[in-house]
């Protein structure tokens, strides 16, 4: 516990060090500051308009703002701006540029302080890349997309190239102009068209899913058995399972239904029916242990002000047996907060023993009966490495 924490404690200092050295360069200054050195430099300002309590705003401080290849675009291309949205002249400069949701990303020309692109969102570094693409040519800028798209004339590769940029600054709700352009002339089959469903259109609420299905064959033939069957899984995570059912057979739908029938146990509060079903699903050799292990971590996460202090003892008990499963099954060596989950766990379980007069049950604290039988982080196909003679 102690090493995580301090592993945590760390990285929240090392991060803003690394991002100096190697990632975006923040100007530290007033916004007129920033404007004059911007005319000097002659480039265009980036604004990351941000707030305090926004998850995804320090999501990207410390992920993506910190890498080397993010940092090369970005210090080159621009003077670059970190906002608090609700601060000082942070909230004068939100209104301007019409900012309402955090994170935004805006990019103004310092002659005229007008605003040439807009995006958005927690993304990835290929994605925060693209957007300085809409900042530094006209044609790929958010102000010239949707202008020439509210006028309503366009052909079939801009329509594309809007539905790119779209998603790119952050834009989930582009089913209406998919359909557009098949309407367009253009249809499922095509090459280009099948990329942009794949990247632009998630969720099981539109006709593709079942028009796949249908016509699974042909599409496996057009694109591959692995990325059909990807496009139909990631569809239906949170599809009912009747939905599923009816589909095609496809990698992950056995998967998909057996997650679906676990999340509405969980939901409707039917734990011991819920933990039941793990185990069945543990021993499933059909499960892909790697991925449910990842997906059972969402329902066995301890959080004593939240709905786990109306849990019995008993209950607790239970489900911390699986916080620990996840604990020890889970080999990613980046990822710290299912062992802090578990931590936290330990020690509500002992307040709770403490308070209530209870005794820990000795079999929580025999080696686990699922999975791993020792708790570290090395992969089970990991070999040790000799001792030296």
């Amino acid at each position: 516990m102690k090493k995580i924490l301090l592993s945590l404690v760390l990285t929240a200092f090392l991060f803003p060090a690394i991002a100096q050295e190697s990632g975006i360069r923040f100007f530290h200054g007033t916004w007129e500051e920033a404007i004059a050195l911007a005319k000097k430099e002659k480039k265009p300002v980036f604004i990351d308009f941000f707030t305090e309590w926004c998850g995804p705003c320090l999501n990207m401080a410390l992920t993506i703002f910190p890498l080397p290849q993010v940092g090369d675009v970005y210090n080159k291309n621009f003077v670059c701006l970190k906002i608090d949205a609700e601060k000082g002249e942070g909230k004068e400069l939100a209104q301007k540029y019409g900012v309402y949701s955090y994170p935004s990303y805006i990019f103004v020309n310092p002659k005229t302080q007008e605003l040439i692109h807009r995006s958005g969102g927690n993304k990835s570094a290929a994605d925060f890349i693209a957007d300085a693409d809409g900042a530094l040519d006209v044609k790929h800028s958010s102000v010239y997309l949707d202008k020439k798209y509210k006028s309503g004339r366009y052909d079939v590769r801009f329509l594309m190239e809007y539905i790119r940029s779209q998603r790119i600054s952050g834009n989930r709700d582009l089913e209406n102009d998919f359909a557009k352009l098949l309407e367009m002339g253009c249809e499922l089959t095509d090459k280009e068209v099948w990329e942009l469903f794949c990247k632009c259109i998630s969720g099981y609420r539109n006709p593709y899913i079942q028009q796949i299905s249908d016509n699974y064959q042909r599409f496996v033939e057009l694109f591959g058995k692995k990325a059909v069957d990807a496009k139909l899984a990631e569809a239906t995570v949170y599809a009912p399972v009747n939905f599923i059912e009816n589909l095609c057979d496809f990698e992950g739908k056995y998967y998909n239904m057996q997650m679906v029938k676990l999340t509405e146990l969980f939901r409707d509060k039917k734990y011991d029916e819920a933990w039941e079903m793990a185990d069945k699903l543990i021993a499933d050799p059909k499960i892909d242990k790697v991925q449910f292990v990842k997906q059972l971590s969402f329902y066995t996460r301890i959080n004593p002000k939240y709905q786990d202090n109306e849990l019995t003892f008993e209950q607790l008990v239970n489900k911390i047996k699986y916080t620990r499963y996840v604990a020890y099954n889970m080999y990613d060596r980046d990822d710290a907060y299912t062992h802090y989950t578990y931590a936290v766990a330990l020690e509500y379980l002992i307040q709770r023993a403490l308070q209530e007069g209870k005794q820990i049950p000795a079999d929580l604290l025999a080696n686990p009966p699922l999975g791993k039988q020792e708790y570290d982080m090395r992969h089970p196909l990991l070999k040790p490495k000799p001792k030296r003679r």
